[in-house]
């Protein structure tokens, strides 16, 4: 897929996002997606601190990826192509800009594509501010082998690395299949994030992310697609070197499928009380 030409990545870079359409999800209802994926060490062939792989995970209402870029933005949709956005113009049809030249747009809808993004980056440059002003860090509050989480308008919810929540799982590389489960609840103000190894079959949780908002209180959330991708190497530095081999499997997604949203009204008991009984002070009593 074509890209800007102000994103460069070295010649046999590889990059890719697929979203699962077979079956559309209501945010207003928990969320609950999962697979497994292996990066095997051999698989680098570089040192530690030189190789550049990052896969993220998202939950979008897009049927398709429009412009995916690749790289820092591991499948991020182009802001300039936002459906229900359009740029500002001039009376001379002459596009907006603003003095970092990036496009005015005018959004005609709530949500346009991505709901939250879950990014596990090598490099952690994910976590950059972008492009068409794009929130995010600097350069020097990046982490190696960091987990990053994006919200809806593409502001950062997290920033670390994966040893702040883990001492087993601090680096992406696994000679197994490790399995992670994204559970998106409370019409969207948390994202539980576990993960299990091979050789167990109990979940550990990595750790919670408050997002902050409540879905109900945007639009287009009725039909909810998961998705993935993939980006190696993340930068054009000359010294950077891709991830030879990725594997992913068992892409498993729950949750409710109707458009329907439903409530239900919960009628508290009446607490019972005690009637107050009269007593009657008596004084000036010898024995």
């Amino acid at each position: 897929m074509a890209f800007p030409t102000d994103i460069r990545l070295p010649t046999g870079s590889r990059y890719y996002t697929l979203i699962a359409t077979k079956k559309t999800f209501n945010s207003n209802y928990d969320i609950v997606w999962s697979f497994e994926y292996k990066l095997p060490g051999s698989a680098i062939s570089a040192p530690f601190n030189t190789y550049q792989v990052g896969f993220t995970t998202f939950l979008t209402n897009l049927i398709s990826p429009i412009s995916s870029l690749p790289g820092q933005y591991l499948g991020d949709q182009d802001p300039e192509f936002i459906l229900s956005a359009h740029a500002l113009e001039t009376e001379d049809s002459l596009i907006l800009k603003t003095q970092e030249d990036s496009t005015l747009l005018l959004e005609g809808g709530i949500l346009s594509g991505t709901l939250v993004k879950v990014a596990f980056d090598s490099t952690g440059l994910y976590a950059l501010t972008g492009r068409d002003d794009r929130p995010g860090v600097n350069d020097k509050q990046t982490h190696r082998n960091a987990l990053v989480v994006r919200d809806y308008v593409h502001n950062l919810k997290g920033n670390a690395p994966l040893s702040t929540f883990s001492s087993s799982f601090t680096n992406l590389s696994t000679d197994t299949y490790r399995t992670l489960r994204f559970r998106y609840v409370n019409l969207g103000e948390k994202l539980h994030i576990d993960y299990r190894e091979a050789d167990t079959t109990t979940y550990t949780l990595l750790t919670t992310i408050e997002l902050g908002y409540r879905s109900i209180r945007l639009q287009n959330l009725e039909n909810i697609y998961c998705g993935f991708a993939f980006s190696t190497p993340i930068s054009s530095a000359t010294d950077t070197v891709s991830a030879n081999a990725f594997y992913l499997r068992n892409f498993n997604i729950e949750g409710y499928e109707g458009a329907d949203v439903t409530t239900e009204t919960v009628i508290t008991p009446s607490l019972s009380v005690n009637p107050n009984a009269s007593y009657t002070t008596v004084t000036n009593i010898t024995a």
